[in-house]
């Protein structure tokens, strides 16, 4: 049934844009600028074949899907190696100018950017870019600030060198240069952080949402636990791998399996403790799946698993939300608090076994919270409350 409502949602939409119209507005031409596509390791950015999963990527499908048109500004270092069209949107991509001094990965300084918006910024209605703290922005800010929305992330000052470009950023260049410029957070740490640098912060949260035509729930449910990360070191996946092993020690728990999905330069590694342990029957790698690949196992999991040292809006969360998985996280991905606040599975620090003996006995309660949440985190419902943000501050002036 879920399914179905989902496909009536999609021709909703369809119908709604076939029409020209929208309930609440005129549809809208939107920009969005956001250089970096995916997360460097170590430095190096991994060019992947395609980016159509991409954080900004399912963003941009949420404004399709309530009929408006996009175009998305990004790093000519972050181009899939094969040729993409995307339905709805499309992407302009930028070489980076002196990339030894302003790193793509970090702090991007796209040449032609500046001419672009000069050139092309009154053919949109407004204008999203990602991250106080980023040239792009900055560029943005100092072109089309009428038209501008900082979509900002983080919640906390970057380390590189002992924080203080970040520190001379937000608290010289953000307020001189950028300070009638609206502010739209991401999570609630984000929005305390950046409202000590800014006077124009919303207090309305815009999550990254996820694709809810490609993650919806199911009706059937395995006895089976996820994981949806890049396996590298701060991921500590490892420890993931070390509470199940001592959950499948208890009575009723044995025959049940790990789904491990994702890649990195722990993967070798992983695979040897898992060995060594015995549970190769039990721990199942994937490796690097699509989310069309990725959601049946993710819809069908009692819960995805995080145990991680540093992350921001780990997108994965809204992923496993919007497919009714329950979460159980430690408390440093900064949507922790909402998914303690609502219900959404199990947040605190050092959980172990115990808290997915708890999960799984309980699914069907935390399962039943992610369905009521479902609606506010998919990609068209986020897209949706930026528009309505724009109508509010930009369109009427703030």
């Amino acid at each position: 049934m879920l399914v179905g409502a989902e496909k009536s949602c999609n021709f909703a939409g369809r119908l709604i844009a076939f029409c020209g119209y929208q309930l609440d507005g005129r549809l809208m031409n939107i920009l969005i600028i956001n250089y970096i596509l995916t997360t460097a390791e170590k430095g190096v950015i991994t060019r992947r074949a395609s980016v159509k999963d991409t954080v900004i990527c399912n963003f941009a499908r949420g404004f399709v899907a309530n009929g408006h048109t996009v175009t998305i500004l990004a790093g000519e270092e972050f181009k899939p190696t094969q040729d993409e069209t995307y339905k709805g949107f499309k992407i302009i991509y930028f070489p980076s100018r002196w990339p030894r001094i302003f790193r793509p990965d970090l702090l991007p300084w796209p040449r032609g950017l500046r001419q672009y918006l000069r050139e092309h910024a009154a053919e949109y209605d407004f204008v999203i870019s990602s991250e106080v703290f980023q040239v792009t922005s900055l560029i943005a800010a100092r072109t089309c600030p009428e038209k501008l929305i900082i979509w900002h992330e983080m919640d906390r000052h970057q380390r590189k060198l002992f924080k203080l470009p970040a520190r001379t950023w937000y608290n010289v260049i953000a307020p001189l240069l950028m300070r009638n410029i609206l502010v739209v957070p991401r999570s609630i740490p984000a929005q305390q952080f950046i409202k000590q640098y800014s006077s124009h912060v919303t207090d309305e949260i815009v999550d990254h949402g996820a694709n809810g035509a490609v993650l919806y729930p199911g009706d059937e449910v395995d006895d089976a636990f996820i994981v949806v990360s890049r396996l590298v070191p701060l991921k500590w996946v490892n420890k993931t791998i070390d509470n199940f092993a001592r959950l499948l020690q208890e009575p009723g728990y044995s025959h049940y399996k790990l789904h491990i999905v994702g890649d990195g330069e722990c993967s070798d590694d992983l695979k040897r403790q898992v060995a060594d342990a015995g549970l190769t029957e039990s721990v199942i790698f994937h490796g690097f799946m699509s989310h069309e690949k990725m959601g049946g196992l993710l819809r069908r999991a009692r819960a995805m698993l995080i145990s991680t040292s540093h992350d921001l809006n780990m997108v994965s969360i809204p992923e496993a939300i919007i497919s009714g998985t329950p979460i159980v996280t430690n408390m440093v991905p900064l949507s922790a608090p909402y998914i303690k606040e609502h219900g959404l599975g199990i947040a605190r620090d050092d959980w172990d076994y115990t808290d997915l003996m708890e999960v799984a006995s309980h699914y069907d309660r935390y399962h039943q919270a992610c369905l009521a949440m479902r609606d506010e985190l998919t990609n068209a419902g986020c897209a949706r409350k930026m528009v309505e943000i724009y109508r509010k501050y930009l369109k009427q002036g703030h």
